[in-house]
């Protein structure tokens, strides 16, 4: 069932700061400057992650194991399909632009922690280890600890069940609690494990897996976006951001289209078509202002898509 976010919300909502009327130019400046700086302070991270990661042992070589026949299904992507699918930003392309628009952090429009358990075939896991990366990134950009370990304990619990090993080490809860008053580092950490994650899955050819990863994190980011672009005092910069979505959705739509043959990815390809309406019935536009209605129908197709995702 869609949640509505009601004016309840509001005694949630912790805003950073009241900035308004940032021009659109300004706003895609943003979004080029924050997501390279992103990707370069985070391959470092990812480097130093890898290094902790390589003490798995027995462990990770059984989950290794346990995913072999997944593996060997794999449909053979193109070079250049597999360069696009891991060329995906990641969602702290659309947090942080949350966060510079002046949009609020209300926890409530997260997947709730206890989904976690209900996941269980590939599919489902992959697909909302998606989705709790988005919100995962989404309490680290706003600086939420407690918030942030909670999503990592999901992200990290959906990995292993998917034998993507090593990434997420015991002493991760530690080192966020150690960034409480860092919020860089913090940022820098998670973008570290999202960039390890897609190492992985690249050398092990676990493409599809990375396909429902994906997908998940670009609909919960929407999902983010669209539900805060209700409580804005002025939505034309959360509706650019929204707006700029698309040209993710279509590169994502593209890469789903491979995998026609496939059941289990035609009902995932059949189920984001559904999103198109959000982008072109409800007069998206940069720049545009738009009223409660428009708003709201956009969120509800949004929506709609995401709670079919986390079910």
């Amino acid at each position: 069932m869609i949640r509505r976010i009601k004016i309840s919300l509001f005694s949630k909502i912790h805003v950073l700061s009241h900035g308004r009327n940032q021009s659109i130019h300004s706003l895609y400046q943003i979004m080029n400057t924050k997501r390279n700086l992103s990707l370069n302070l985070a391959a470092a991270i990812a480097v130093s992650l890898f290094f902790l990661a390589g003490c798995g042992g027995a462990g990770d070589q059984k989950a290794n194991e346990e995913a072999a026949d997944s593996i060997n299904k794999e449909l053979s992507l193109s070079p250049e399909a597999v360069n696009l699918l891991y060329k995906m930003p990641t969602p702290f392309e659309v947090t942080m632009l949350l966060e510079e628009a002046k949009a609020g952090y209300i926890f409530d429009i997260t997947n709730p922690v206890e989904n976690v358990g209900k996941y269980m075939t590939e599919k489902s896991k992959a697909i909302n280890l998606g989705v709790y990366s988005a919100d995962l990134a989404y309490s680290a950009t706003y600086n939420h600890i407690d918030n942030t370990n909670q999503f990592l304990g999901c992200t990290g619990k959906l990995a292993d069940d998917l034998g993507i090993a090593g990434i997420y080490h015991p002493n991760l809860v530690e080192k966020v609690k150690s960034y409480d008053n860092n919020k860089d580092s913090l940022v820098n950490l998670v973008s570290g494990i999202f960039l390890a994650t897609n190492d992985f899955l690249s050398k092990n050819n676990r493409n599809q897996v990375g396909v429902y990863i994906a997908t998940g994190a670009f609909v919960e980011g929407l999902y983010l976006a669209s539900s805060l672009n209700i409580v804005a005092e002025n939505n034309r910069d959360i509706t650019a951001i929204i707006y700029k979505q698309l040209y993710n959705y279509d590169q994502l739509m593209s890469i789903l289209d491979l995998y026609q043959n496939d059941t289990a990815m035609k009902s995932l390809y059949d189920e984001m078509l559904k999103l198109k309406p959000a982008f072109t019935d409800f007069g998206l536009a940069p720049g545009t202002k738009l009223d409660p209605q428009q708003i709201n129908g956009i969120n509800d197709v949004i929506a709609g898509v995401r709670n079919a995702l986390i079910q």
